[in-house]
């Protein structure tokens, strides 16, 4: 009898500990399976990217694998060239002492439509202008950029996900996007009603559509 009951103890152990190996460790699954919503490249970066846009319009920053800091600019070359020295100067005064401080930095002047046509790029310019200053009040909006050979305009916001929140917020911005395009700073344009837009969250994911 008590051979059978130190057999069945044994068998219990054995099967709570195999049980329990099963199971991972959840606080620890935890610490290593979670991920940095934003980096901390991304927060320098967005830094950069407000602090010009303080300034100018048409104006994106990127990073690259080889440690560059891009400037892009909307423009032709004669305006491309003449604020060069201050965006690098005001780039430069945002990473330093930052995680970005050793990168390079570099310009890239936007493709315009038809071969760096004059026009396009002003039209461009414009709207952006209008867009950015009649956005400036909604403080989800990061920033703005275009597309050109789409005619694509993009608002990109720090909205998370597609809930309802950031189908309300979005509904919004797009309501007064739509009245921005139709303001009479823009109404001399001949071309704007091929040009769409999109405003995006801060995942890219699409949510106006």
């Amino acid at each position: 009898m008590s051979k059978k009951i130190g057999v069945t103890l044994v068998l219990l152990i054995l099967g709570i500990t195999l049980y329990l190996l099963k199971i991972p460790f959840t606080s620890d699954a935890h610490v290593t399976t979670q991920k940095p919503f934003v980096t901390i490249e991304e927060v320098t970066l967005n830094k950069v990217i407000e602090k010009l846009q303080e300034k100018y319009v048409g104006v994106d920053v990127t990073i690259t694998p080889n440690k560059e800091l891009v400037l892009q600019v909307v423009g032709d070359v004669e305006y491309f060239n003449s604020i060069k020295k201050d965006m690098e100067a005001i780039a430069r005064s945002v990473i330093q002492g930052s995680i970005l401080k050793e990168y390079t930095v570099i310009f890239k002047r936007w493709d315009l439509i038809g071969h760096a046509d004059k026009m396009i790029g002003k039209e461009i310019q414009l709207i952006l202008q209008t867009l950015t200053y009649g956005l400036k009040d909604y403080e989800e909006i990061k920033r703005i950029t275009t597309e050109s050979q789409q005619r694509l305009i993009t608002i990109h916001t720090t909205l998370k996900g597609k809930d309802k929140n950031a189908q309300k917020a979005a509904f919004e911005i797009e309501q007064k996007v739509k009245v921005l395009l139709k303001s009479n700073e823009l109404n001399s344009l001949a071309t704007l009603h091929s040009y769409s837009f999109k405003i995006v969250n801060i995942e890219g994911i699409e949510i106006n559509s």
